[in-house]
């Protein structure tokens, strides 16, 4: 690595805040000799001031001063939104334990007893500069997991974006293909009637009204097909701002499951695997339906892909019930492989998978937990056993929280 190359750490800023010059001195002579940018005040007022603007790493504050003392101001610095994160060291000649008491519910992280030792200073600024760095790349930290999960769930709502496409053009392709055959059988029998009318010959009156039959027929499968085709295509509109957008609305659940079940008709039809909704036509609910419809689409994912696996049939079956006042009962059922009970534990846990390296990242069951617990207001159970299937339960308010 070359000079240009060597990364520049800044130097750590200390504000001082002390109404005696000779302490002011002697701190800054030391403190600069060890590396630090100091800044110094005399009076409170100019101590809030500088930290305002100074945007200091840690504050030595003295305790007994003029006008505002060090309590004090300590308040007003954990007040401001730029300084209340800044470390306050006390500097002061008190002894009484009161005193320190009321300092640490003032805000200070601790005490510098005058006369200082300048070694007692460094230790306890680098003690406590290096624990403002941990906490900084700790929130650093959790900052970039926010993000992360953020992606994944973005990410998850592209795959299922993805399915919707399929879905839709899987089952648009029945009543387009109907209204396309019926439209070209008509226009074989217009031109047919056509080359009559214009020959010598004429039509007969049954030729007639065997066209007419034919066009009448013809409009009946066409006008049947394109509202089967408009039904579809408002049915998957629907679907895709619930997923797209997470709007908080009225819903009958039945539908949105039976909506949601039908985007997977493209990947269910080439398995073996049936999958059953018991939901009473009348249940409502004021939701989210586009995460409920995530959460319902990944654990039916989930039976076919693990529970089901290898096997030749299987039935997943989606029921619902009023439970408690309020409350709804999801479930999620399959009589597949089942899961261990050493694993079960920890089924929701990030990254937690039994097919890692070979597709399963872990992640699906954790947004799942995620998106009942935090944004659907529910709970998420399971119950299963090796060889006996597996039950995913969904406790769920009828009247979800608002976001």
């Amino acid at each position: 690595m070359n000079q240009s190359e060597v990364p520049v750490v800044p130097m750590p800023t200390i504000l001082i805040v002390d109404d005696s010059p000779s302490y002011l001195a002697a701190l800054l002579d030391r403190l600069e000799r060890h590396g630090f940018l100091i800044v110094l005040a005399q009076t409170a007022a100019e101590g809030l001031m500088r930290a305002e603007f100074a945007e200091p790493d840690l504050i030595l504050l003295d305790v007994v001063m003029p006008d505002i003392d060090g309590f004090e101001t300590c308040r007003r610095l954990k007040a401001g939104k730029r300084t209340k994160d800044v470390p306050v060291i006390f500097m002061t000649g008190l002894t009484d334990p009161k005193q320190k008491v009321t300092g640490f519910d003032a805000g200070g992280v601790d005490y510098i007893t005058k006369p200082f030792q300048i070694e007692e200073v460094l230790a306890r600024i680098n003690t406590h500069l290096a624990l403002r760095r941990a906490n900084r790349e700790l929130q650093d930290m959790i900052a970039t997991l926010a993000r992360a999960r953020e992606d994944l769930v973005r990410n998850e709502k592209l795959a299922g974006l993805g399915a919707l496409v399929a879905g839709i053009a899987h089952e648009l392709n029945t009543p387009i293909g109907n209204s396309l055959m019926a439209s070209t059988t008509f226009e074989m029998q217009t031109d047919e009637i056509h080359h009559h009318l214009t020959g010598d010959g004429g039509v007969t009156r049954k030729e007639f009204e065997h066209y007419i039959e034919n066009a009448r027929l013809s409009v009946e499968i066409l006008s049947r097909n394109l509202q089967r085709a408009a039904d579809i295509v408002t049915n998957f509109k629907q679907v895709a701002v619930d997923q797209t957008s997470s709007q908080r609305r009225s819903f009958l659940l039945a539908e949105v499951i039976a909506s949601n079940v039908l985007t997977l008709q493209p990947t269910i039809k080439r398995t073996p695997f049936v999958i059953e909704q018991y939901i009473p036509a009348e249940l409502m609910m004021e939701s989210y339906p586009g995460p409920l419809g995530q959460v319902v689409t990944n654990l039916i994912n989930n039976a076919i892909l693990h529970g089901y696996e290898g096997r030749s049939d299987g039935l997943i079956a989606v029921s619902a019930q009023l439970s408690a006042q309020g409350w709804v009962t999801l479930s999620v059922e399959d009589h597949g492989a089942g899961i261990a009970r050493e694993a079960l534990p920890r089924i929701f846990d990030p990254f937690f998978t039994t097919k890692m390296g070979v597709g399963g990242s872990g992640l699906g069951l954790n947004i799942v937990h995620n998106i009942v617990t935090e944004i659907l207001g529910g709970r998420i159970d399971v119950r299963s056993e090796l060889g006996g299937g597996t039950c995913f339960t969904l406790t769920l308010p009828m009247s979800a929280p608002l976001k």
